[in-house]
């Protein structure tokens, strides 16, 4: 009689892969870059071009091989510190994001304004009085958003940060979050509804960025 074929291990969870990474499994740490090198690259890229109007491959490489040294750096603090109940993807598009900011601020490639809005700025000279208002107060708006979500519930907080700070789509908000896509307009729709009770002036300005959704 032949030897019994040895079944295959199933494939780790998120949570148990990074579990083994930050305990120091190399072969972990291996298949945790073959999983997530692709969707980093993904971020980076689409992050790059929504900041700057384009994504050049060697940023694109430089910003994927920072995030994954920032995961090692340190005794890999970052892999100790991911929080299972939450989807890897969120967790490394928040240091994707990081690692965008800080190359941009390296080249000098990114203007305050674009920094806090996200938005390409125009060119010099081109802003009249009353674009220029219309900036002032959009940035102000902002701020006042950053400080009004540290008051909402989690996921209400990540919801509002993905869509208008991020400036992430309904499909990519609902990936990271791991609910349809389709149900994500009515959980914003509810977040909003949370933030306007703690923050009335900010009423009118989420009005306006929910006409153009």
């Amino acid at each position: 009689m032949s030897d019994p074929v040895p079944q295959a291990e199933p494939p780790l969870s998120e949570a148990e892969l990074v579990a083994r990474c930050a305990s120091g499994d190399r072969g972990a740490w291996e298949a945790f870059v073959d999983r997530f090198g692709p969707l980093i690259q993904a971020l980076a890229r689409r992050m790059l071009a929504r900041r700057t109007g384009r994504a050049r491959d060697a940023d694109v490489d430089e910003i994927v091989g920072e995030v994954f040294l920032a995961l090692v750096r340190r005794d890999r603090i970052l892999l100790h510190r991911y929080d299972p109940q939450y989807r890897v993807s969120t967790y490394l598009g928040v240091i994707c994001r990081t690692e965008v900011l800080r190359l941009l601020r390296r080249g000098n490639r990114l203007p305050r304004e674009l920094e806090e809005t996200g938005h390409l700025p125009e060119r010099p000279g081109t802003l009249g009085p009353a674009r220029a208002l219309e900036d002032q107060e959009r940035t102000a708006a902002i701020e006042s958003l950053r400080d009004a979500l540290r008051q909402l519930p989690e996921r209400d907080r990540r919801l509002l940060t993905m869509k208008y700070l991020d400036g992430m789509d309904y499909r990519s908000i609902g990936e990271a979050l791991d609910v349809n896509p389709e149900s994500v307009g009515q959980f914003l729709h509810r977040a909003k509804s949370k933030l306007a009770q703690l923050v009335p002036h900010l009423k009118a300005w989420l009005a306006e960025t929910a006409d153009r959704e």
